[in-house]
């Protein structure tokens, strides 16, 4: 058919197989990690029927570009922000993402962080490693999870696979979503009470639990779901943990609130200002444990996420209808 498809995503060539079908692809890739900017998106991307791009902003100048050219785009991920989706709606082109393919791994990564934080392993780990150890073995107590009150605020794909994994270690669940109710089902297909989960509302999630895990999309709804009238909510031994998007908390409130003991400590996988800022004054604090950006990332998570995308714009490229479940547009249709 003589197509051409840009891929900018990491670990795309089986996935590049897949679209060989149909066209020729090229995939602009390299192990730094180093995206397009826009005014490089947009000089390349009028030349391609389709593009796949990891987080490469496809928005602005580059959309311009490449909007009167491109039957389709593709998002690996479980999010879009890097794409203009009025832009492409209004231009006639769907945009592909991949919900719920990185789920199993951000859930994994989320109790990694749980029990960095209630067993001191990371700090710990630095202390032996910088000789800085000096109690005896007994010295630094941590906390069970049996027993402890974990508040899931949002209950998605991957909230619902923290719930679960909760449960195997004797939590309490509790959890707030305006999309579900008692009555209705997660995007898993399991009703709330089928997974151990109590719903209640975000005040009481911030009263009760032990641990507060954000898994919520940012929106003009939850940008700083999370500031200082919340934080004040929360028991002063409780944890808050952020493996959504950085901007639901408001981290100069979280900064504050840590520093003064008004809770006990936080994990934070994702920040407001990406790549990670090293000023950032969180990284000052030893109740704060941060990663940069990498609950998602995992072998399977990519891979899955790259074929998902991948099948996909194929069928729109030999013009079928995607599945609406991968649709960031679906009134396109």
């Amino acid at each position: 058919m003589g197509l051409k498809i840009l891929a900018t995503a990491p670990g795309f060539e089986k996935a590049a197989a897949v679209l060989s079908e149909v066209g020729e692809v090229d995939v602009i890739w390299d192990d730094s990690g180093s995206i397009l900017s826009e005014d490089e998106l947009s000089t390349i991307i009028t030349k391609y029927d389709a593009a796949v791009v990891w987080i490469d902003p496809l928005r602005g100048k580059a959309m311009n570009a490449a909007k009167n050219k491109l039957k389709v785009i593709g998002v690996p991920r479980a999010g879009f922000d890097n794409v203009d989706v009025e832009a492409a709606t209004q231009s006639s082109i769907p945009v592909i993402y991949s919900p719920g393919m990185n789920s199993a791994a951000v859930s994994d990564f989320t109790f990694g962080l749980i029990l960095g934080l209630c067993r001191g392993i990371v700090s710990s780990n630095m202390l032996l490693k910088t000789d800085n150890w000096k109690g005896r073995w007994a010295m630094f107590p941590g906390s069970n999870l049996e027993g402890k009150i974990l508040g899931i605020i949002g209950l998605g794909n991957i909230g619902s696979r923290v719930a679960m994994k909760a449960r195997a270690f004797g939590m309490k669940v509790i959890a707030c979503d305006p999309y579900v109710t008692d009555d209705s089902p997660t995007l898993m297909g399991m009703f709330p009470k089928e997974l151990g989960v109590d719903m209640v509302n975000l005040q009481t999630i911030l009263k009760l639990s032990d641990f507060v895990v954000i898994h919520a999309p940012i929106s003009t709804e939850t940008t700083h779901m999370i500031s200082q009238d919340e934080l004040k909510i929360m028991k002063k031994e409780s944890y808050l943990l952020n493996v959504s998007r950085g901007g639901v908390v408001d981290e100069n409130a979280l900064y504050v609130a840590l520093k003064d003991g008004v809770i006990a400590g936080a994990a934070l996988d994702v920040f407001e200002k990406e790549p990670f800022d090293p000023s950032n004054p969180l990284i000052s604090l030893d109740n704060v444990i941060v990663t940069p950006h990498i609950a998602w990332c995992t072998k399977e998570s990519m891979e899955r996420s790259n074929m998902a995308v991948a099948i996909q714009v194929l069928n729109i490229l030999k013009g079928k209808k995607p599945s609406y479940r991968y649709l960031a547009n679906p009134n396109v249709f």
